[in-house]
C-alpha cells in the first residue's frame, strides 16, 4: 500500500528541517503555521525554561482540549542537514549519508495529516490536546515540563519502532548516578605516601557494582570514568557516571542505595571520601488492559485490522513522564526501522497506518 502523497509531501518537508535537541524552534515554528492555517490555535510553552533549548513545546487544544493527549517530539537524535531521502518502492531511506529523521517526524506526520483530512473531509473531531514536545532524545525535557490540564485523564504517543498495531505498555524505569571520589593529591615519584589515590578508592566500590543484568527487572552500567591530571601525580579526584534501570522504583532506589554504600565505604576505608548525585532519567510505568488508552487501542486495531500487541521495553519515552504525571499513556509504533542510524527508513504502509491511527483517535475510536 502507498501512502497518501499529501501524507509522504508533509513528511519530506519535516524531516529536511534540521532540528536536534534544543534547537527545535524551525519545527515549531512549522507545526504552529501548519496548525493555524486550519483554524486551529497554537501555543509555545515555557519548556525551554528547563530544557535550555531556543523553544517550547508545542500545543495545541482541539475544540478546547479534551481529555486526551496525542503526542510525538520534535528533535531528532542527529543532524538530518543534507538529507537526500530515496523514495523506493515501498519505503522512503535516506541516502546513509545521514539519518533519515522517522524519529520522530514520522510520528509528527502521522498527527498533523490526520488533522488536515478530518477538517479537509468534514469529520467531526473529538475533542483533544495534540502535544509535539522538545528534547525527547537527550532529557525528555519537554514532557517532563508540560502542565497538563486537569481534564486530561489519558494519552498516545506515536514515537516507537515497532509496526504499527504493537505498541509499549509498559517500561523500566532508569535512574542516573554520578560519584565524585576524593582522595589526595601528591607527587607519585617524590611522595607517594602523602598521597590518596582517587582511582584506587574508586576500585573499592567497582568491585561490588553490579554490572550487566541483575536480574529480569534490573540492570546497572557505569560508562563514563574521568580522572587524574598526569602520571606523576597522584589523582585527587575521580568522577564515574551511569545509570540503574528497574520495572519498580522501589527497587531501583534500593539497588543506588547499596551501590552509595559500597562506594562510600570502599573511600573511607582508605582515607578518602565519596559523594553520589542520582535522580530518576524516567520512572517506569505499566499501563493495563483495563486503562482506557489499551481499550481504546483494542478497538483501534480492531477498526484497521491491525494485529495488536502490548510491549515490554527497556527504553524511554514521553510516555513515561506522563504516567508519572497519573495520565496513563502508551507509545504507538509508527514504523520507524532501524532508529538513529543511517540505515533507518519507514514503510508506506507503515507511515499511512500510523496516520490513520491517528486519524480514528481523533474522530471515532
Amino acid at each position: 500500500m502507498k501512502a497518501d502523497t499529501s501524507l509522504v509531501d508533509l513528511f519530506l518537508s519535516l524531516i529536511k528541517i534540521d532540528a536536534v535537541s534544543g534547537s527545535e524552534k524551525p519545527v515549531a515554528d512549522f507545526i504552529c503555521d501548519y496548525v493555524r492555517n486550519l483554524g486551529f490555535e497554537a501555543h509555545v510553552d515555557d519548556a525551554h525554561v528547563l530544557s535550555g533549548g531556543n523553544t517550547g513545546n508545542v500545543v495545541v487544544p482541539v475544540l478546547g482540549g479534551g481529555d486526551f493527549l496525542l503526542m510525538a517530539h520534535m528533535d531528532t537524535p542527529r543532524s538530518t542537514k543534507g538529507v537526500n531521502p530515496l523514495l523506493l518502492e515501498d519505503r522512503i531511506t535516506s541516502d546513509h549519508t545521514t539519518i533519515l529523521g522517522v524519529d520522530d517526524r514520522g510520528g509528527i506526520s502521522s498527527i498533523l495529516w490526520a488533522l488536515r483530512y478530518a477538517v479537509e473531509h468534514s469529520m467531526p473531531l473529538k475533542p483533544c490536546t495534540l502535544l509535539f514536545t522538545v528534547c525527547e532524545e537527550t532529557s525528555l525535557a519537554g514532557s517532563c515540563a508540560f502542565r497538563p490540564s486537569p481534564q486530561i485523564t489519558h494519552g498516545f504517543v506515536f514515537d516507537s519502532h515497532l509496526s504499527p498495531g504493537c505498541f509499549v505498555s509498559e517500561t523500566c524505569g532508569a535512574i542516573a548516578f554520578k560519584f565524585g571520589i576524593k582522595g589526595k593529591s601528591s607527587h607519585a615519584g617524590v611522595a607517594p605516601e602523602k598521597g590518596i589515590n582517587a582511582i584506587q578508592l574508586a576500585t573499592e566500590g567497582l568491585r561490588h557494582f553490579p554490572f550487566g543484568r541483575i536480574s529480569a527487572s534490573a540492570t546497572a552500567n557505569i560508562g563514563i570514568i574521568n580522572g587524574g591530571t598526569a602520571t606523576n601525580v597522584v589523582p585527587d579526584v575521580v568522577e564515574l557516571e551511569g545509570e540503574i534501570r528497574s520495572d519498580t522504583q522501589d527497587e531501583g532506589e534500593e539497588l543506588m542505595r547499596r551501590v552509595i554504600t559500597d562506594f562510600e565505604k570502599g573511600a573511607v576505608e582508605k582515607g578518602g571520601s565519596a559523594e553520589c548525585a542520582w535522580h530518576w532519567d524516567f520512572k517506569p510505568y505499566r499501563v493495563s488492559a483495563g486503562q482506557e488508552p489499551y481499550k481504546r487501542m483494542v478497538k483501534l486495531c480492531g477498526a484497521l485490522n491491525l494485529k495488536m500487541e502490548g510491549v515490554k521495553s527497556m527504553g524511554g519515552s514521553d510516555a513515561n513522564n506522563m504516567n508519572a504525571k497519573g495520565i496513563p499513556t502508551i507509545n504507538l509504533g509508527v514504523g520507524a526501522e532501524n532508529p538513529h542510524s543511517t540505515d533507518e527508513f519507514i514503510l508506506y504502509e507503515d507511515l499511512q497506518t500510523a496516520a490513520w491511527m491517528a486519524l480514528k483517535l481523533m474522530t471515532e475510536i
